[in-house]
């Protein structure tokens, strides 16, 4: 649940509550001005029948004024309080359309209409309250509307956030305000700026590491063939071809770390695996035996899944002490098998960069294949397996989420 709708499910409890609170105090309120209204009118009109029958209108007036009462003109009534008839004439307690309360008497053929002055300053005092009610629930409302206002650039730092995550390096918030979330945008351009420095310097270094290094070996390479054939010359000339190789594994290593470098693709899995014997230097063809059982379609970066199918077939060729080696596609498996002696080390352990097993300690390579396709995995959310079955080493590529352990 997000802070907004945090807030206004909170402002609308809170509302809620005042409309209830401010209901019920009305509601309390207006019973017992009726009940006091009752009371009183009821005791001023068995007075008033009696004066009405014994004394003269002037007389009449002036004990009216005792008990706050006056004469006024008659009303429609909106809501009856109270109707009694009498022996003499008729007794009404009644509220008008303009929320007064007027007692009626009729006494033979005489009618009077009477208000009482005091009870208006308890109406008063009433309309009061409800106003203090309704300002208090009109304050809140502006509260609620101001801390939405003060909590909205929020969205535009958000945005930027994701926008940088996603790759836009240049995204910056533009939130300028002079309280605690402008320190906080003003905060997130910085590290964002930090951040484009380091990601823009390390590409760079990449690139010319990448140019630097591989043009001095490209000439030692080519001095080595104007070399006569010596054993010397082929050490040196194997060394050249490592240190190169070492450099494109390291700088697709560092490839991995970027978060938009895959570029994701519909192929299927014999695309893939045709990618990847392509990417070898496979003199013998009769080396990998390729058992097609299934032909499933793959979601993914192709250049990137075939290195890791690539590694994998690398690594079996070099390390397996009997031809060939078995490819088995199957659905949403690819596996690769070599006969080989069990590992030493436990196979987490091989996923480690610069690490190798005991029994490859003679062959040539720098422990980065399995860690290079462990990544790749990584990213597109696949899963490498390992088992070791009757003197082969099965290394399988897992291509859906349910089945994976």
């Amino acid at each position: 649940m997000s802070i907004f709708t945090k807030i206004t499910v909170l402002f609308l409890i809170s509302l809620s509550l005042m409309i209830g609170i401010s209901y019920q105090i009305d509601k309390i309120n207006s019973q017992k001005y009726e009940s006091l209204i009752l009371q009183k009118y009821l005791l001023d009109g068995r007075k008033i029948f009696t004066w009405m029958a014994t004394a003269s209108n002037d007389e009449l007036n002036r004990k009216l004024k005792t008990l706050n009462l006056i004469q006024t003109s008659a009303q429609p009534p909106q809501r009856y309080l109270l109707q009694q008839p009498h022996t003499f004439g008729v007794f009404e307690i009644y509220e008008t359309h303009s929320e007064e309360y007027l007692l009626h008497i009729r006494y033979i053929d005489d009618d009077i209409y009477l208000r009482d002055t005091t009870l208006q300053t308890n109406q008063k005092e009433q309309w009061v309250l409800n106003a203090l009610v309704a300002a208090d629930i009109a304050v809140l409302i502006i509260i609620f509307a101001i801390i939405l206002r003060m909590l909205s650039p929020l969205h535009s730092i958000a945005a930027s956030m994701r926008r940088f995550a996603s790759g836009e390096y240049d995204s910056r918030s533009r939130v300028r305000s002079s309280d605690e979330i402008g320190e906080v945008s003003q905060t997130y351009n910085d590290m964002a700026q930090t951040i484009e420095n380091l990601i823009r310097a390390r590409e760079e270094l990449l690139r010319d590491v990448g140019h630097e290094l591989r043009t001095p070996i490209a000439r030692g390479l080519f001095a080595m063939e104007q070399i006569e054939s010596s054993d010397a010359s082929e050490t040196l000339k194997r060394s050249l071809h490592e240190l190169d190789q070492l450099t494109q594994t390291l700088l697709d290593i560092e490839k991995l770390h970027a978060t938009d470098t895959l570029r994701y693709e519909s192929f299927s899995a014999e695309t893939l695996l045709l990618s990847a014997l392509s990417k070898l230097c496979l003199s013998d063809e009769s080396a990998i035996r390729i058992d097609m059982h299934a032909n499933f379609t793959v979601q993914g970066d192709l250049n990137y899944l075939s290195l890791a199918l690539k590694n994998l077939l690398d690594n079996a060729l070099k390390y397996a002490d009997l031809l060939p080696v078995i490819v088995e596609v199957s659905l949403h498996h690819i596996t690769v098998a070599n006969h080989a002696a069990a590992l030493q080390k436990p196979f987490e352990n091989l996923l480690a960069p610069f690490t190798r097993d005991e029994h490859s300690r003679t062959t040539h390579g720098f422990g980065l294949g399995l860690n290079i396709v462990q990544k790749i995995l990584d990213k597109h959310g696949f899963q490498l397996s390992y088992e070791y079955h009757e003197g082969y080493h099965r290394f399988s590529i897992i291509f859906r989420s349910d089945l994976l352990t």
